[in-house]
């Protein structure tokens, strides 16, 4: 069916779904995607629904259902269907609750998606490479889509729309979290000012079952590089009750990201700061990290071997 839910959204609350693409037309593939390999990659926009057969089941569940916003998605890419323009101007009509779109940035150079954008009131769009080579290998692109052009397309969206623009980025342990894709994130961050950044990684079953995760931990410590205005989407781990095991090697993949006074490490772990600092302890005796007074605060950072 076109039309879906509504479903509870932790970022946009009661959310009405209308499914603009059939699984799976896309013009990325990316390594971690939930819905799956995309069978048809391509850049080609199309009549992939028809408008009347969304119009009907529009109308008819925007006038019987409860909801707090519109979400325009896919089971794929939503804006490489052509009538997605149309699509925008009949939710306005309709109602007067928010517009929301999710996007993979990949079609802003078309002037028909990108004047539709300009009028909705989120645009959700992902950019989880800001490095070519890393973008080939996470996101496996249709030919002649390149980041540095995706960056200045949200750029020029972002300067130019009337809502606000949230951009997501999702890591993938050891395809696009280096040190260096990090640095070229933050600077595509710094040129596009979108209204927030949201860190994300794989929780679901990916297209290709050797894409990765990156603990909670480590998401948290790279939304501190990204600024005020980064948040984590995914969930924290439960609070673990009773002295529940805390890996050593966690604690050290934060600690590698940047150095962490004992209460910001309790709260990435869901643990209370007396036995993170158990754990701490252990880790300067054997060497693992170090302690260092900042301002008045301790913090703990990673011993590098090369020292």
């Amino acid at each position: 069916m076109p039309i879906f839910g509504p479903v509870r959204s932790r970022r946009l609350g009661l959310s009405l779904g209308v499914d603009l693409v059939p699984s799976k037309v896309c013009s990325m593939d990316c390594v971690y995607c939930e819905v799956g390999r995309t069978t048809r990659l391509t850049l080609e926009r199309a009549e992939y629904r028809p408008f009347f057969e969304l119009k009907a089941s529009l109308k008819r569940a925007l006038r019987e259902k409860n909801y707090d916003v519109v979400t325009l998605t896919g089971s794929g890419e939503p804006t490489l269907n052509i009538i997605f323009p149309e699509v925008v101007k009949l939710v306005r009509k309709l109602t007067d609750r928010p517009i929301a779109v999710l996007t993979n940035s990949t079609t802003l150079e078309s002037p028909e998606v990108f004047s539709a954008l300009c009028e909705v009131d989120y645009v959700l769009a992902s950019l989880d490479a800001a490095r070519s080579e890393s973008f080939r290998k996470v996101n496996r692109p249709a030919a002649g889509l390149e980041p540095e052009r995706i960056v200045e397309a949200l750029a020029r969206l972002r300067e130019a729309m009337s809502g606000e623009l949230w951009l997501e980025i999702l890591l993938v342990k050891g395809l696009n979290d280096t040190p260096e894709d990090i640095e070229a994130l933050k600077k595509a961050v710094l040129r596009i000012k979108p209204h927030r950044v949201q860190l994300n990684t794989v929780v679901r079953p990916p297209a290709d079952p050797r894409a990765k995760p990156l603990s909670y931990a480590e998401l948290l410590a790279l939304a501190r590089e990204f600024g005020p205005e980064a948040e984590v989407l995914t969930r924290p781990p439960e609070r673990r009750a009773g002295g529940g095991k805390i890996g050593a090697e966690e604690i050290l993949a934060y600690l590698r990201r940047r150095p962490a006074p004992a209460e910001e490490l309790a709260r990435a772990f869901g643990v209370s700061a007396e036995e993170i600092k158990r754990f701490l302890e252990n880790l300067v005796k054997d060497r693992k990290i170090e302690s260092l007074l900042f301002n008045g605060v301790e913090f703990f950072r990673f011993l590098s071997k090369d020292l």
